[in-house]
């Protein structure tokens, strides 16, 4: 039974359903923003009176200070929606000074003998009353229709069998799990390749503002697997079923010296129709608050239940334009996981902190660039370490709902082998932000990997991070690796050929791969996969490697050959003494071995976390020095 208060507003071609906040034309959903639904609403609902600005922005923002900009920036986007040209006022009339008076004739319909017709329209059932008989009041009085066709009875009739049908189909889905969204890269239109840095921040923007809103009901693709769709031609549907998604997030920008146009729209993969989207017109410095807009715009699509705690993250903070300029210019050259990429995003992470001291983000920034600076293998994690710990600090300090720097002090505690800290920073990170697809993963591969009781959890963790993020070379690197490792070969080797099938040329999974073949004893196979891998910095991995699996196969020149040459690479770069432990160990010098791996220690060398696990070290395990190393390091 419909309830006695149900309406509908009609005017022109258009029906306005306050019920399911939509606007249809000829029965057709037009995509509108909640806020811009809101002010037609109430200019409809106040036909042929004047609202004063004032009272249409209390209506519209209860509670909350606005700048009038907001008010006309809608104003201007309900006109186009509407079909009004410039200088038009068919709808809409301005009155300087005072407000806005809604033009066109209103009727009220309201239902008594109805179809019910259900349609799949933006991203929930939408029940709209096909009308027979029922009287309309007027605002004023104005003429009823004509009859509708009786056609139109037959088709809804039509329609109801079949939604029944979508309806069970809907609910099972429901019952699934939480929806998952990407947000595929945004376009740069201005022409200029050198705003690149600011579309791909942008876009990483919009990931983690989403993926922080409500985890428990949306989960958010991570950026390494967007990021594969950059100027990329592949159909919606296609992505959708390679990411696992239901919506798609997509957009692009212009910008001049004092403007930033921001397009946005969210479509529903399964049948690519377009839910809502928006122009958004702002000065640079306003950028942020357009990012919570879109959020915003999102979640009321998808019908999120925010929490007022949940809300107040769409609260656009207060940051420095040039610093966020600077910040978003860091994660570019981070993202790029190269020396010279992370080297230029810490000059642009601390000029972005320089230019406002409590730009949280900007440290957090910096705390990864020091760490995957050391992790790489780049510099001793000794001299890295400290900066990375710092700059987290920093970022905590200034604002503890951040998951990012949790992340990374969880890395850090990890090589700094303070245990009790490691899980106690994974989890804070976990909790404060589900969708972070490397919390998942740094837990995973790190924390839980250490610990031989823990191998079925880290799996699980790795599980979570591939889900958030499936086309992420490392995370399925990683994941491949540790089921090898796990001695679940099958798995493991059929996930290596599908990294490398996309990713041919990434080291790690050459590097990975080739221990997962010295595990099966396949030693020719696995210097093969050494061969493969091309990056400058990788010359240690690869002489470490090879003089490993020459000493494992007897060569013991081969194998020293290799020494000679780790020792002569780290005149000229940084190498990880825990290469040389490795030839030794292989060629059974234990006590040559153990001293390497005191070198190891001392810089830091994340081998050390793993020392518990690694069967590398099995043939020294009984030595009371290898036990020391492990006391020292409080390995759980």
């Amino acid at each position: 039974m419909v309830s006695n208060t149900r309406h509908f507003y009609e005017f022109g071609p258009f029906r306005l359903d306050p019920d399911h906040r939509q606007l249809l034309r000829e029965n057709q959903p037009v995509p509108l923003q909640p806020k811009a639904f809101d002010i037609l609403l109430a200019l409809v609902e106040n036909s042929e009176r004047v609202v004063l600005k004032d009272d249409l922005m209390k209506m519209v923002w209860p509670g909350t200070f606005v700048e009038e900009a907001n008010l006309a920036q809608n104003i201007s986007v309900l006109r186009r929606t509407l079909g009004e040209t410039a200088g038009e006022n068919r709808y809409i009339v301005t009155l300087p000074g005072r407000g806005y008076r809604f033009a066109q004739s209103v009727s009220i319909l309201r239902p008594e003998e109805e179809l019910v017709v259900e349609s799949h329209t933006r991203s929930h059932v939408v029940i709209e009353k096909l009308d027979l008989k029922a009287p309309r009041l007027a605002l004023p009085s104005s003429p009823r229709r004509a009859s509708r066709n009786i056609a139109i009875a037959v088709l809804a009739g039509l329609i109801v069998a079949g939604c029944f049908a979508w309806r069970h189909y809907a609910s099972r889905s429901a019952n699934t799990g939480r929806v998952m969204l990407a947000v595929l890269p945004f376009q740069n239109l201005t022409g200029d390749p050198d705003q690149e840095y600011f579309a791909d921040g942008f876009t990483e923007e919009m990931i983690t503002k989403l993926g922080e809103l409500h985890p428990e009901q949306l989960g958010v693709i991570a950026r390494t697997s967007v990021m594969g769709y950059k100027h990329s031609n592949e159909r919606l549907d296609q992505i959708g079923r390679e990411l696992s998604v239901q919506y798609v997030l997509e957009g692009s920008f212009r910008r001049a010296t004092d403007r930033l146009r921001v397009t946005a729209q969210l479509i529903r993969v399964k049948d690519q129709s377009h839910l809502w989207a928006e122009d958004y017109d702002r000065q640079p410095q306003d950028i942020l608050s357009a990012q919570d807009e879109v959020a915003l715009a999102v979640a009321q699509e998808i019908q999120l239940r925010l929490t007022p705690q949940q809300s107040m993250r769409l609260t656009a903070r207060v940051v420095s334009p040039e610093a966020h300029e600077n910040y978003l210019k860091g994660r570019f050259f981070w993202n790029k996981r190269t020396e010279d990429g992370f080297r230029r995003s810490i000059e642009f992470f601390q000029a972005a902190f320089a230019k406002d001291p409590n730009y949280a983000e900007a440290y957090a920034g910096l705390a990864d660039a020091y760490l995957l600076l050391g992790g790489y293998g780049l510099e001793p994690q000794k001299d890295t370490l400290p900066k990375a710990k710092q700059a987290a600090l920093r970022a905590v300090q200034i604002d503890d709902t951040l998951a990012e720097p949790y992340a990374s002090l969880g890395l850090i505690y990890e090589n700094e082998w303070n245990w009790a800290e490691v899980e106690k920073s994974y989890k804070r990170a976990i909790e404060l932000n589900p969708n972070y697809s490397v919390a998942h993963h740094w837990y995973g591969a790190g924390y839980l990997a250490a610990i031989p009781s823990k191998r079925e959890e880290m799996i699980s963790e790795l599980r979570k991070a591939h889900e958030l993020d499936p086309l992420s070379p490392m995370i399925s690197t990683d994941l491949a690796a540790y089921l090898c490792f796990s001695r679940r070969f099958d798995e493991g080797m059929k996930m290596f050929q599908e990294v490398l099938k996309l990713n041919p040329d990434f080291d790690q999974a050459h590097n990975y791969l080739s221990v997962a073949y010295e595990l099966q004893e396949m030693y020719a196979e696995s210097i093969a996969e050494v061969e493969k891998m091309k990056s400058p910095d990788a010359a240690p991995y690869i002489n470490g490697e090879i003089g490993y699996i020459y000493a494992l196969q007897g060569k013991r020149r081969e194998a020293l050959d290799m020494v000679n040459k780790l020792q002569e690479l780290s005149r000229r770069t940084y190498v990880d003494p825990k290469y040389i432990a490795d030839i030794y160990v292989g060629l059974g010098e234990k006590d040559i071995a153990i001293i390497w791996l005191e070198k190891a220690y001392e810089q830091h060398s994340p081998v050390i976390a793993g020392l518990r696990v690694n069967w590398r070290y099995d043939s020294i395990r009984s030595d009371p020095r290898f036990a020391d190393l492990i006391r020292r390091a409080g390995l759980p």
